[in-house]
């Protein structure tokens, strides 16, 4: 690492980067500090080819810039890309500043773009590896509730719990019944465990048919039980009932006789 003077405008901001956040009134106090005394701290920076790339001290770099400062102090070391974000990752971490919208984008970056696996960001950043995942979990969360992440109208934790759904439509439903009904993270965690029971419920299997005795109904001529394929139904006048239930009556008699003849014999012996 090297100690240089550089004219502050030839240093180059990251588009995807950690900053820093200041409440209104210190950044008021930072920008009066530096008019009076000036830059007391380099600024980091890492050389990529030929060109100086800003890892950590933007609001030094612009107040640099908007005072007018010819030169400025930083801090130099050769690397890639990758070191200036991973560089930029660490000390907002050190620093424990580090708006969750900034730092998602940073990571996907280096996870998507660069393929840094996470292992390796969490080695060079300092982060758990829980953290990282997490972190690229809510990547994948829809634009509409990725911008409501970056504009801190839903935190982390929401997030991750909106990431579990994958279709885009159940994403943004859930994020609106959150905003709408003004939900903190343990009733909205409440609300999706019921919403997940009912769906469950709706999916289950139907109970399985139980096996019920065979129903015989009685024929109404011949008086024996038949299930209930085997009967026909037609429609006769008394008379002709009267008719079949003698002829059908007739012929059981004549059945029993004919059961209870001995053959070879002969009638009346």
């Amino acid at each position: 690492m090297k100690l240089r003077r550089v004219d502050p405008r030839k240093i180059r901001i990251p588009e995807v980067r950690v900053t820093a956040r200041m409440s209104e009134e210190t950044a008021e106090q930072f920008k009066s500090s530096v008019k009076e005394v000036g830059i007391d701290e380099p600024i980091k920076c890492y050389l990529v080819g030929e060109e100086l790339w800003l890892s950590d001290g933007k609001h030094r770099l612009d107040e640099a810039l908007a005072n007018g400062l010819e030169l400025v102090d930083i801090t130099v070391r050769e690397g890639t890309m990758v070191d200036v974000m991973c560089n930029n990752l660490m000390s907002g971490h050190l620093r424990g500043k580090h708006p969750i919208s900034e730092m998602r984008r940073v990571i996907s970056e280096l996870f998507t773009v660069h393929h840094v696996g996470i292992e390796e960001i969490r080695r060079r950043t300092g982060y758990t590896q829980a953290y990282v995942e997490n972190l690229l979990l809510v990547s994948e969360l829809t634009p509409l509730v990725l911008a409501a992440l970056d504009e801190e109208r839903i935190g982390l934790g929401i997030a991750l719990l909106l990431a579990k759904f994958k279709d885009p439509v159940e994403q943004e439903k859930h994020f609106w019944m959150k905003v709408n009904c003004h939900m903190d993270l343990p009733t909205f965690r409440q609300y999706l465990k019921e919403y997940e029971a009912a769906i469950a419920a709706q999916a289950a299997p139907p109970p399985a048919p139980t096996e019920r005795p065979l129903a015989l109904i009685k024929c109404a001529y011949c008086g024996d039980a038949h299930p209930l394929e085997e009967l026909a139904s037609i429609i006769t006048c008394h008379a002709c009932a009267g008719i079949l239930y003698g002829a059908i009556a007739q012929g059981q008699r004549e059945a029993r006789q004919d059961e209870n003849t001995v053959p070879g014999a002969t009638p009346g012996t």
